[in-house]
């Protein structure tokens, strides 16, 4: 499955007014036209004043076939003329990623089925680079040794995938929790557990990870995942 991931970095104090015209106007011209809507989140934690989304294909070429729908859609246009009348976008980045085996996420229209408690959700996106040709080691290590320590002890794994197109050398994935207290506590056991150690051992000698960046996002109240 193909992910693509946009986010979008908005002049401070303008993101409500874009965010209300794509909820009214944009979201649902899209998901008309393209692909449905996978999730939809704000920045709390890491260069804020920006949106972040995803949106799937399970054949890429739909996706042009999608934007050309998309475009001449009337109500897109209304969009696109509305939403720059607010002023709101200071710039955009787009990825290309495919989902790896493992990862939660993998066909257009699968229903999200929330496995977290409580009301609330705080995702820790996390992007990791790697050196060149040394990516895959270090994900089937993660594969077999860390991710069934992580299933244990953290929240819910919403999506696990490789760039495609942007940045290459890259994993990003995201975990939802039911708060940031819930984060620290769950990702303290997980420091503890001698499994997560035994995992850490075992990738030490790949020299595989170049740079970690992580964001704390939250679901917009129309994200389907949320």
């Amino acid at each position: 499955m193909f992910l693509e991931q946009r986010i979008y970095t908005m002049h401070p104090g303008k993101l409500p007014a874009w965010l209300a015209c794509y909820r009214d106007i944009g979201g649902p011209a899209s998901s008309r036209t393209l692909t449905p809507l996978i999730g939809m989140f704000t920045v709390e934690f890491g260069q804020i004043n920006r949106v972040l989304f995803v949106r799937g294909y399970d054949d890429i070429d739909e996706r042009e076939r999608g934007m050309g729908r998309r475009d001449a859609d009337a109500d897109w246009q209304r969009f696109m003329k509305e939403s720059r009348e607010t002023g709101a976008l200071a710039a955009q980045e787009a990825k290309l990623l495919k989902t790896v085996p493992f990862s939660p996420l993998q066909k257009v229209g699968q229903p999200f089925e929330r496995k977290i408690e409580g009301e609330q959700m705080w995702v820790d996106h996390r992007t990791y680079d790697f050196h060149p040709g040394k990516a895959q080691a270090w994900i089937d290590a993660y594969r077999d040794m860390g991710k069934p320590v992580q299933d244990r002890l953290l929240g819910q794994l919403l999506w696990f995938a490789v760039t495609e197109c942007g940045p290459i050398n890259q994993a990003v994935f995201a975990w939802a929790y039911s708060s940031l207290g819930d984060r620290d506590k769950r990702r303290a056991a997980m420091a503890a557990d001698p499994g997560w150690a035994e995992f850490q051992k075992a990738t030490a000698p790949l020299g595989a990870l170049k740079q970690q960046t992580t964001m704390v996002l939250k679901p917009v109240p129309f994200s389907p995942i949320r």
